[in-house]
């Protein structure tokens, strides 16, 4: 405590120090007086007097820096002088200074915004008290690691687990007819069910009002009670507390308002912020599987579940609690059950398992770092170059007894302010970046349910900014301040403009242009790798027609339709569009090929497979479509026949597979024919009755099984109304919505466009981000490393200006003059070159691993990038080595 005290007074009396000096400069000065007074009396004169008393009290200004030393902090007086120092000296450069603030600026300004979106997916914590205790719970299968649970699996995890202080359980977030007043058209939000405990367990206090109570989440449809988000309170309310008691209309049912969720709960999801929390207990209103019972069916899996550990609870304690409770419900539930597990991951697992959009986010962060090391080479080339003109001075301090480690700081502390200034400047880029990232929010989410980008410059980017500034300084300024420091004195102190000794003196500059230049040609092979990888991507033939087609959306329940009420309602809907003029074919399907949504999977076994002993089933993607889907996206069918519309649910049960499904199946046979079993090798058969062409189903996704269902024997509640039009699907717009007002005029239609907008927005608008992204950090980089080499033939040919006339004296070529100046450079260059090449093959495996897997190395990238880089580069050199030419021998002889 009391070495606290001393420090804080020692802070203190650095703010006092001028009056303290002042005191102690009257102090001295008394102390003297009095003495001289002394001397005076014993008869000596006032001079002799003075100078006897000055003898005897000792060195003054020795005396001043012992107490300066006692009663204040050295350590902080010296930086500040050092900081004041370097403000100086870098305000006699304005140039250099501008340069490298810059340079320093693009490397942590990319750097921090790229860790803002690795933050944001993987490492930012959840928004409740204590988020290092909450872990998610899922069930696995062969096929996934990460699947939810249903109702029944989540009720028995939370009532027979005693490592949780409480198990929640949420559904996705899901569109929700909202209407504030009875009467008026539902406009759509988004919904999430959650259980009865979920802001108690997760330690969340509503900003207004209550949370739920348990009992409100016990008996299916008996409490229609809501908590709004805070965003949507704000919008929709415009933050009035007289909100609580409200009654407003979700689905159709009334809904009591019983609190807000506070600002700093935005939302457990990354992307979602929900406007509305509903309890489990209601979700009659609101599920969406028509086929299934929520609250009764264990297959009906549409549960995310996460839990608080119990202090002093192990993450190992836990899982092995869950196994043992999987291996029951397996014991206890075969059929639903067979071959299920459930595992317990931490939110960095969670994370990176269930979504895998960080992978560009760690894409984005290497190449970042990158450029960032492209710009402290820079820099320190830059600063090595001036460590040459600054001989003299560091010669002349050292002959004036200045120590080598007090002049090594003092020189860092130079790069300490640049670093500083380039990190300030940084991080306004960063704040740039992320704001352009704000701005393709349209195109990165083409829903009307509330999503944004989670990209933010917040405290914890903030303090990455600190570090990378801090490394930046370190890596720019360490090597020039050691070498600045190992001087000859003689000769230092003879000229201004002198060399460190020995044969090494340049191995230095030159390390750090072959860095530049080969990390240039990763960043550039990056990003010509990315755009080619989306290309190929865009190339491929989706197998369908996307021109001339219109979509909008529709969900009957929004308006509290029935199962019943719903494929009325589709079917009236199909049979008026079909004969709407300039409609040539209409389609209904659950999902659209490369939409947002992902598809439903469906648990079959096919006829006449052996299945594996530890499996009891297969999964595969479904949708759910009308008769008229094939002809209306132009899909083939290779063998058997489309849908009918005698295939009814009373008729036998009857499905499409694509071909990859086929083939993997029965690869030596038709599948036209064979049957598969639902769920299990005793479900409910179902024939195979036609295969259709693979299509392109999901962006960046590989060829996979598909089946498909007909809407009559597979009701789904949301369906995407598709219609061919023979010019521009614009015009079918108000026809839609004549039909629609004549069927429901309270029926709200959703996400109406061309579905050619729709693909564009997803399938290139979106990547071209990316590409944009990579490639102005490739462009950063190369534009920094051809700075580097231009200064450092430059700086060469500074250095040789008096060979280099002796050379032109004697009678030497140009041709020979610009070998001399430019060869070494070329050379650096193709070092620079092998090892990029090196760390682009590298790159480029971590990259068909985690984003594209191409499957081999694109050697039309490296045709391109590598020619170019090295015609960049040579012109680079080549322009200071033109400059060479032009030395006078006259005025060469005269340079010092």
């Amino acid at each position: 405590m009391k070495s606290l005290r001393r420090f804080f007074a020692r802070l203190a009396n650095l703010a006092t120090r001028r009056a303290q000096d002042d005191r102690l400069r009257e102090e001295i000065e008394g102390h003297i007086a009095l003495q001289t007074a002394e001397n005076l009396r014993a008869g000596l004169s006032p001079v002799e007097a003075r100078r006897q008393a000055m003898l005897k009290f000792g060195g003054v200004e020795a005396m001043k820096q012992d107490y300066r030393a006692k009663r204040g902090l050295p350590f902080v007086e010296n930086f500040v002088q050092d900081v004041r120092f370097a403000l100086r000296s870098l305000r006699r450069t304005p140039g250099l200074t501008a340069f490298v603030v810059i340079t320093l600026a693009l490397g942590i300004g990319m750097t921090s915004a790229t860790f803002s979106m690795v933050d944001a997916l993987i490492f930012r914590p959840y928004p409740v008290p204590h988020p290092s205790g909450v872990v998610t719970l899922v069930s696995t299968t062969h096929d996934s690691p990460f699947d939810d649970f249903s109702y029944r699996e989540y009720l028995d995890i939370r009532d027979k687990t005693k490592s949780y202080d409480g198990v929640i359980a949420n559904a996705d977030m899901e569109a929700v007819g909202f209407s504030a007043e009875p009467g008026t058209t539902p406009r759509i939000k988004g919904g999430m069910m959650v259980s009865g405990n979920y802001f108690h367990a997760l330690g969340v206090e509503p900003r207004l009002g209550r949370g739920f109570r348990e009992d409100e989440d016990q008996v299916p449809g008996r409490n229609p009670v809501v908590v709004l988000g805070p965003d949507f309170w704000r919008h929709e309310f415009a933050s009035d507390p007289s909100v609580l008691g409200k009654t407003i209309l979700l689905n159709g049912t009334k809904f009591t308002v019983i609190g807000v969720a506070p600002d700093t709960f935005p939302g457990m999801l990354t992307f979602g912020y929900p406007d509305l929390y509903v309890p489990l207990a209601m979700a009659p209103v609101f599920t969406t599987n028509l086929q299934k019972n929520f609250f009764e069916d264990r297959d009906d899996r549409e549960l995310s579940v996460k839990a608080r550990l119990k202090p002093g609870t192990t993450l190992e304690q836990a899982r092995n609690e869950l196994a043992v409770l999987a291996k029951n419900f397996e014991r206890e539930y075969p059929n639903s059950n067979r071959s299920r597990g459930a595992a317990v991951y931490t939110q960095f697992q969670a994370r990176t398992i269930e979504d895998q959009n960080w992978k560009f986010g760690v894409v984005f962060v290497i190449l970042a770092l990158a450029v960032l090391l492209v710009a402290c080479t820079n820099v320190a080339g830059l600063l090595l170059s001036r460590a040459r003109a600054r001989a003299r001075e560091i010669a002349v301090r050292l002959a004036l007894g200045a120590g080598r480690f007090r002049l090594i700081r003092l020189l860092l502390t130079e790069s300490i302010v640049l670093a500083t200034l380039g990190g300030l400047a940084g991080i306004a880029i960063g704040y740039g970046v992320v704001e352009w990232f704000h701005s393709k929010q349209s195109i990165v989410f083409a829903t009307e349910l509330p999503m944004a980008i989670p990209f933010h410059m917040d405290k914890r980017v903030l303090l990455a900014c600190l570090a990378l500034s801090a490394l930046s300084a370190l890596l720019c300024g360490l090597a020039p301040a050691l070498q600045s420091t190992r001087v000859d004195l003689v000769n230092a102190l003879k000229s201004a403009d002198v060399e460190v000794p020995g044969r090494k003196r340049l191995w230095g500059r030159n390390m750090l242009v072959v860095a530049q230049v080969s990390m240039s040609l990763m960043l550039l092979t990056a990003s010509f790798l990315m755009a080619r990888g989306f290309q190929r991507a865009l190339m491929e033939d989706t197998g369908f027609t996307k021109d001339h087609l219109l979509m909008t959306r529709f969900d009957p329940r929004l308006i509290q339709y029935n199962a019943a009420q719903t494929q009325q309602f589709y079917k009236l809907l199909a049979e008026r569009m079909r004969e709407t003029p300039g409609v040539q074919s209409e389609a209904l399907t659950q999902n659209i090929p490369l939409g947002v949504d992902d598809f439903d999977g469906v648990a079959f076994v096919p006829d006449g497979f052996q299945m594996p002993p530890d499996r009891a089933n297969f999964n595969s993607a479904i949708d759910t479509i009308d008769e008229g889907y094939f002809e209306t996206m132009g899909i083939p069918i290779l063998r058997g026949r489309a849908f009918l519309a005698s295939d009814t649910a009373d008729a036998p049960r009857v499905a499409i597979v694509n071909e990859h499904f086929a083939k993997h199946y029965w690869p030596a046979g038709d599948a036209v024919g064979k049957h598969i079993r639902l769920d299990r090798s005793a479900g409910t058969p179902v024939e195979i009755v036609g295969v259709a062409q693979t299509i392109k189903y999901q962006n960046m996704e590989s060829p996979m099984d598909f089946v498909y269902m007909p809407m009559a024997q597979h009701p789904v509640a949301r369906m995407v109304l598709m219609l061919r039009s023979g010019g521009d699907p614009l015009q079918l717009v108000q026809p839609v919505k004549d039909v629609v007002r004549s069927l429901d005029p309270n029926l709200p239609m959703l996400q109406t466009r061309p579905y050619q907008d729709f693909y564009l927005n997803q399938a290139v608008r979106g990547p071209r981000i990316a590409i944009d992204l990579v490639g102005s950090m490739g462009l950063v980089g190369l534009l920094l490393a051809v700075a580097g080499l231009y200064g450092l033939v430059a700086y060469n040919v500074s250095r040789r200006t008096r060979e280099i006339g002796i050379r032109i004296a004697l009678g030497a070529a140009s041709s020979d003059v610009l070998r001399l100046v430019i060869g070494k450079g070329l050379v650096l260059v193709g070092f620079g070159t092998v090892i990029g090449l090196a760390m682009g093959f590298a790159l480029e495996q971590l990259m068909n691993s985690m984003l594209f897997d191409s499957g081999g190395v694109d050697i039309l990238a490296y045709i391109v990038v590598v020619p170019t880089l090295l015609v960049v580069t040579m012109l680079a050199a080549y322009v200071p080595a033109r400059r060479a030419l032009r030395i006078a021998p006259t005025q060469a002889l005269r340079y010092e």
